[in-house]
């Protein structure tokens, strides 16, 4: 029994400093009734692009895809289409999506993609060709290739994303940064229905293994499923624990012995930072790096503790502990190593880069008694970016002051992510009260707190628990501006 043939690609495609810069996966999905097709995903980095103002004063940013399949010298798919940004109030484009698919029989291909910005003329185009293969058991049980996923929810409305009755957010990557501890795939199993019959039970598996296909302990996981003509299958992989290198996570199906029928497996690169104690080099030579210019050892203190938004566990419990009482070359020691880390070929425009979003955020967020960067909002500016969308209410009587922060995509590399802050002190600093994201607040109360200002108003009977569902569209306007914000 051959295996479905692997050939999925993650890569980011930057030609030069005006080119837009994209990253592009892959995968091959088979239908029963039309047979395989690929499909291509795009996802846009906004501010590498030009916006342009509309006539209902929005902007938006576009960009020209070309994509041509082709064997030998015949072309066999092609299609050309334009790819559009959020439209927005400011010039600056959020990062955006585009999706195609194309039906292809099996056999070998070669794709190539051409990506101009439509607002900007003087831009490269953005041009990339390989060989693909496309390959499928028409008979027997074999998965999909295999998806990766930043977000999935219940399709409620058809669109682009929507697959199985899922709408799915890709991850367009296969590099997962420290910061993400989780990973989720998505993949569907054909033909087990005409294997096993109807209604039949049966197991499939997933896990890690390293580079080698050898299998990590503990990684291991047996599911159980149901017979179907396709089966979607969605798994959360907790990679916490993997430390820097290269992996692949497998699929596999069992028959009822336990026997593997078809398997399938995807490569991904971990990057984590390992959690160890912190030792100034002794051979590091700063006396012409940047920090040699920060000779007031409390001054330097300062800027390095307003890193702590993006440090490391390990770095922050550095910069809060040992770092208080020590000379200024180790401070100095500490602040080169930081942000060489982050940049090594060029840690000066790192921390140049970080320190303009400090100056920003002490501008607009910080307070007589907190820095920028202590505050809750703007500790999230700093550790996941600008948000995409910000929702500003302070004049409602019916509700405490507060913002919803909706995110595209973080800096983090997650994407569809929402902040709300609120202000029960009615000052100028606000709490982050709920987040969706994995490991920050999370209070399942949010709306009643923030509706709780009218005292002789009951709060909304709705309360937001992990396991109710929740109607996106319900007229309730907290409801309506979390999940639709503008």
């Amino acid at each position: 029994m051959r295996q479905l043939t692997l050939f999925t690609l993650g890569l980011l495609m930057s030609m030069n400093a005006l080119a837009v810069r994209v990253f592009i996966d892959h995968q091959a999905f088979y239908n029963a009734e039309t047979g395989p097709y690929l499909e291509v995903v795009f996802s846009f980095e906004g501010k590498s692009m030009k916006s342009v103002k509309g006539a209902d004063g929005q902007y938006i940013a576009q960009a020209n895809c070309n994509v041509i399949i082709s064997q030998g010298n015949k072309v066999v798919k092609f299609a050309k289409f334009k790819a559009n940004s959020t439209p927005a109030l400011l010039p600056k484009a959020t990062d955006f999506m585009s999706i195609e698919r194309f039906p292809l029989s099996d056999g070998q291909y070669q794709l190539e993609i051409e990506i101009s910005d439509v607002n900007d003329s003087l831009a490269a185009p953005l041009k990339h060709s390989e060989s693909i293969e496309i390959s499928h058991l028409s008979d027997g049980c074999f998965f999909s290739d295999i998806a990766f996923v930043s977000a999935f929810t219940n399709t409620i409305q058809e669109n682009a994303f929507s697959k199985a009755g899922y709408d799915l957010i890709p991850y367009v990557s296969n590099y997962y940064p420290t910061s993400l501890d989780g990973l989720i795939l998505y993949a569907e199993l054909y033909n087990s229905r005409k294997l096993l019959g109807k209604k039949i039970s049966f197991a499939y598996t997933v896990c890690i293994t390293d580079a080698l296909q050898n299998e990590l302990p503990n990684t291991k996981r047996i599911i159980r499923a149901e017979a179907e003509e396709v089966l979607p299958l969605i798994q959360t992989v907790d990679i916490s624990n993997l430390t820097s290198g290269d992996y692949k996570i497998k699929l596999e199906m069992l028959d009822r012995e336990g026997k593997v029928v078809c398997s399938q497996y995807r490569n991904f690169t971990r990057n984590k930072i390992l959690e160890t104690s912190y030792t100034p080099p002794s051979s590091l030579d700063i006396s012409n790096t940047f920090v040699a210019r920060y000779t007031n050892s409390d001054s330097l203190y300062a800027h390095i503790q307003s890193c702590l938004p993006i440090a490391e566990s390990v770095e922050r419990n550095t910069i809060d502990n040992i770092l208080k009482n020590v000379d200024l070359k180790t401070r100095q020691s500490f602040m080169y190593t930081f942000w060489y880390r982050r940049n090594s070929i060029n840690p000066e425009k790192a921390w140049n880069d970080y320190y303009k979003d400090v100056l920003a955020v002490q501008k607009e967020f910080g307070t007589r008694i907190k820095a920028g960067w202590q505050t809750d909002r703007g500790r999230v500016y700093l550790q996941y970016g600008k948000p995409s969308t910000r929702i500003i209410r302070n004049s409602n009587t019916d509700y405490w002051p507060f913002e919803i922060w909706h995110y595209y995509t973080t800096n983090t590399g997650l994407r569809d992510r929402r902040f709300l802050f609120y202000n029960t002190s009615l000052n100028y600093d606000m709490e982050l009260l709920h987040s969706d994201i994995p490991n920050e607040v999370r209070n399942y109360d949010w709306k009643n707190l923030v509706r709780s200002r009218k005292m002789n108003d009951p709060a909304s009977t709705g309360r937001i628990g992990n396991n109710q569902s929740r109607d996106p569209y319900s007229g309730d306007e907290l409801e309506d501006l979390w999940y639709n914000p503008h």
